[in-house]
Protein backbone atom coordinates (compact mmCIF):
# COMPACT_ATOMS: atom_id res chain seq x y z
CA UNK A 1 0.00 0.00 0.00
CA UNK A 2 1.28 3.39 -1.26
CA UNK A 3 1.14 6.37 1.14
CA UNK A 4 1.91 9.86 0.33
CA UNK A 5 5.40 10.77 1.14
CA UNK A 6 6.39 14.06 3.98
CA UNK A 7 7.89 15.79 1.04
CA UNK A 8 5.02 16.21 -0.68
CA UNK A 9 3.03 16.40 2.26
CA UNK A 10 4.93 19.10 3.76
CA UNK A 11 5.57 21.20 0.58
CA UNK A 12 1.54 21.17 -0.18
CA UNK A 13 1.18 22.12 3.16
CA UNK A 14 3.44 25.02 2.92
CA UNK A 15 1.97 26.08 -0.41
CA UNK A 16 -1.40 26.18 0.77
CA UNK A 17 -0.87 28.31 3.71
CA UNK A 18 1.03 30.97 1.31
CA UNK A 19 -2.41 31.22 -0.53
CA UNK A 20 -3.78 32.24 2.95
CA UNK A 21 -6.01 28.60 3.13
CA UNK A 22 -7.75 28.26 6.30
CA UNK A 23 -6.35 25.13 8.29
CA UNK A 24 -9.84 23.28 8.49
CA UNK A 25 -9.75 23.14 4.01
CA UNK A 26 -5.75 22.46 4.20
CA UNK A 27 -6.89 19.49 6.27
CA UNK A 28 -9.54 18.05 3.61
CA UNK A 29 -6.98 18.56 0.82
CA UNK A 30 -4.61 16.94 2.66
CA UNK A 31 -7.32 13.98 3.08
CA UNK A 32 -8.28 14.04 -0.46
CA UNK A 33 -4.78 13.48 -1.58
CA UNK A 34 -3.80 11.08 0.90
CA UNK A 35 -6.65 8.99 0.37
CA UNK A 36 -6.45 9.07 -3.31
CA UNK A 37 -2.65 8.00 -3.20
CA UNK A 38 -3.20 5.60 -0.83
CA UNK A 39 -6.01 3.87 -2.80
CA UNK A 40 -4.30 3.71 -6.33
CA UNK A 41 -0.60 3.57 -5.78
CA UNK A 42 -0.65 6.31 -8.30
CA UNK A 43 2.57 9.32 -7.39
CA UNK A 44 0.92 12.54 -6.19
CA UNK A 45 2.85 14.46 -8.34
CA UNK A 46 1.57 12.85 -11.69
CA UNK A 47 -2.05 12.43 -9.97
CA UNK A 48 -2.18 16.46 -8.96
CA UNK A 49 1.11 18.02 -10.04
CA UNK A 50 3.55 19.89 -7.90
CA UNK A 51 2.14 21.27 -4.63
CA UNK A 52 2.92 24.64 -6.09
CA UNK A 53 0.98 24.12 -8.72
CA UNK A 54 -1.92 22.22 -6.75
CA UNK A 55 -1.96 24.75 -4.42
CA UNK A 56 -3.10 27.22 -6.84
CA UNK A 57 -5.47 25.05 -8.42
CA UNK A 58 -7.37 24.61 -4.90
CA UNK A 59 -6.57 28.55 -4.25
CA UNK A 60 -8.49 29.37 -7.57
CA UNK A 61 -11.43 27.02 -6.96
CA UNK A 62 -12.18 28.04 -3.14
CA UNK A 63 -14.80 29.77 -1.46
CA UNK A 64 -12.93 32.54 -0.06
CA UNK A 65 -16.39 33.02 2.42
CA UNK A 66 -15.60 29.87 3.93
CA UNK A 67 -12.17 28.23 2.98
CA UNK A 68 -9.67 31.51 2.91
CA UNK A 69 -8.61 34.18 5.01
CA UNK A 70 -9.22 37.85 3.95
CA UNK A 71 -6.06 39.02 2.35
CA UNK A 72 -6.52 42.31 4.85
CA UNK A 73 -6.49 39.89 7.06
CA UNK A 74 -2.92 38.37 5.86
CA UNK A 75 -1.81 41.91 5.87
CA UNK A 76 -3.20 43.06 9.13
CA UNK A 77 -1.13 40.32 10.93
CA UNK A 78 2.11 40.27 8.53
CA UNK A 79 2.41 44.27 9.34
CA UNK A 80 1.34 43.89 13.28
CA UNK A 81 4.10 40.92 13.87
CA UNK A 82 6.79 42.88 11.88
CA UNK A 83 6.56 45.73 13.83
CA UNK A 84 5.88 44.24 17.65
CA UNK A 85 9.12 42.07 16.60
CA UNK A 86 11.48 44.95 15.34
CA UNK A 87 10.56 47.41 18.28
CA UNK A 88 10.17 44.82 20.75
CA UNK A 89 13.14 43.44 20.12
CA UNK A 90 14.81 47.10 19.83
CA UNK A 91 13.27 48.70 23.08
CA UNK A 92 14.02 45.46 25.06
CA UNK A 93 17.61 45.65 24.13
CA UNK A 94 17.62 49.90 24.58
CA UNK A 95 15.74 49.49 28.12
CA UNK A 96 18.50 46.33 29.53
CA UNK A 97 20.73 49.87 29.88
CA UNK A 98 18.82 50.18 33.43
CA UNK A 99 22.28 52.34 34.51
CA UNK A 100 20.93 55.07 32.04
CA UNK A 101 17.79 57.17 33.31
CA UNK A 102 16.72 57.57 29.63
CA UNK A 103 17.42 56.38 26.68
CA UNK A 104 17.99 59.10 23.50
CA UNK A 105 16.93 58.86 20.60
CA UNK A 106 18.74 60.65 17.60
CA UNK A 107 16.54 61.52 14.44
CA UNK A 108 18.51 58.56 12.54
CA UNK A 109 17.27 56.90 14.89
CA UNK A 110 13.62 57.78 14.81
CA UNK A 111 13.84 57.75 10.78
CA UNK A 112 15.93 54.67 9.74
CA UNK A 113 14.28 52.33 11.82
CA UNK A 114 10.74 52.66 10.44
CA UNK A 115 11.66 52.95 7.03
CA UNK A 116 13.76 49.66 7.34
CA UNK A 117 10.44 48.28 8.61
CA UNK A 118 8.44 49.46 5.45
CA UNK A 119 10.64 48.55 3.03
CA UNK A 120 10.70 44.80 4.89
CA UNK A 121 6.80 44.96 5.01
CA UNK A 122 6.75 45.82 0.92
CA UNK A 123 9.07 43.23 0.16
CA UNK A 124 7.71 40.57 1.92
CA UNK A 125 4.19 41.60 0.62
CA UNK A 126 5.10 41.59 -3.12
CA UNK A 127 7.27 37.98 -2.81
CA UNK A 128 3.88 36.41 -1.27
CA UNK A 129 2.30 37.93 -4.04
CA UNK A 130 5.09 36.56 -6.40
CA UNK A 131 4.54 33.22 -5.21
CA UNK A 132 1.03 32.97 -5.45
CA UNK A 133 0.47 34.39 -8.55
CA UNK A 134 -1.50 32.36 -10.95
CA UNK A 135 1.26 32.56 -13.55
CA UNK A 136 4.83 33.64 -13.18
CA UNK A 137 4.80 37.39 -12.80
CA UNK A 138 7.87 39.12 -13.40
CA UNK A 139 6.78 42.74 -12.21
CA UNK A 140 6.23 41.59 -9.00
CA UNK A 141 9.73 39.70 -8.79
CA UNK A 142 11.24 43.06 -10.14
CA UNK A 143 9.46 44.54 -7.22
CA UNK A 144 10.75 42.77 -4.70
CA UNK A 145 14.51 43.54 -5.34
CA UNK A 146 13.75 46.93 -5.46
CA UNK A 147 12.28 47.12 -2.00
CA UNK A 148 15.05 45.55 -1.14
CA UNK A 149 17.62 48.24 -3.27
CA UNK A 150 15.48 51.02 -1.45
CA UNK A 151 15.65 49.35 2.17
CA UNK A 152 19.45 48.76 1.72
CA UNK A 153 20.09 53.11 0.11
CA UNK A 154 17.36 54.08 2.99
CA UNK A 155 19.77 53.23 5.63
CA UNK A 156 22.99 54.38 3.97
CA UNK A 157 21.25 57.18 3.28
CA UNK A 158 20.06 58.13 7.08
CA UNK A 159 23.95 56.76 8.12
CA UNK A 160 25.10 59.60 6.05
CA UNK A 161 23.21 62.39 6.14
CA UNK A 162 20.87 62.48 9.31
CA UNK A 163 22.29 63.72 13.10
CA UNK A 164 22.90 60.40 14.97
CA UNK A 165 24.37 62.59 18.01
CA UNK A 166 21.82 65.32 19.06
CA UNK A 167 18.85 63.71 20.83
CA UNK A 168 15.15 64.47 19.44
CA UNK A 169 13.64 61.71 22.23
CA UNK A 170 14.66 61.10 25.83
CA UNK A 171 12.02 58.81 27.28
CA UNK A 172 13.30 56.95 30.53
CA UNK A 173 14.71 53.64 30.64
CA UNK A 174 12.36 52.02 32.35
CA UNK A 175 9.66 52.73 30.32
CA UNK A 176 11.30 52.03 27.14
CA UNK A 177 11.96 48.58 28.44
CA UNK A 178 8.03 47.84 29.58
CA UNK A 179 7.23 48.60 26.01
CA UNK A 180 10.00 46.04 24.88
CA UNK A 181 8.36 43.29 26.93
CA UNK A 182 4.70 44.55 26.01
CA UNK A 183 5.56 44.48 22.49
CA UNK A 184 6.95 41.04 22.66
CA UNK A 185 4.02 39.56 24.90
CA UNK A 186 1.34 41.31 22.27
CA UNK A 187 3.41 38.90 19.84
CA UNK A 188 3.40 35.75 21.24
CA UNK A 189 -0.09 36.55 21.67
CA UNK A 190 -0.47 37.69 18.12
CA UNK A 191 1.17 34.58 16.76
CA UNK A 192 -0.05 31.55 19.36
CA UNK A 193 -3.68 32.72 18.51
CA UNK A 194 -3.14 32.79 14.53
CA UNK A 195 -1.46 29.16 14.90
CA UNK A 196 -3.95 28.01 16.91
CA UNK A 197 -6.41 29.22 13.90
CA UNK A 198 -4.63 27.97 11.10
CA UNK A 199 -3.95 23.99 12.43
CA UNK A 200 -4.58 21.81 9.75
CA UNK A 201 -7.77 20.17 10.39
CA UNK A 202 -8.49 17.13 8.65
CA UNK A 203 -11.89 16.52 7.90
CA UNK A 204 -13.83 14.01 11.39
CA UNK A 205 -14.30 10.52 10.40
CA UNK A 206 -18.39 9.55 9.85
Amino acid sequence: MMTLDKKYHDDLVKALRLHEISGRRVGEVLAEVEAHVTETGEDPVDAFGRPRDYAKQVAAQLDPATGKRSTGETVAISIASGTLAMFGTSFLGDGLALDQPTIDYSLRDVVAQPTLLVMIIIGTMLAFRAYTARSHNKLLGAGVAVAAVLALGSQIICNKFLDDVTPVLSPPSWLVLTLGVVFLVALAVLLTQAIRRNRVRYPAAK
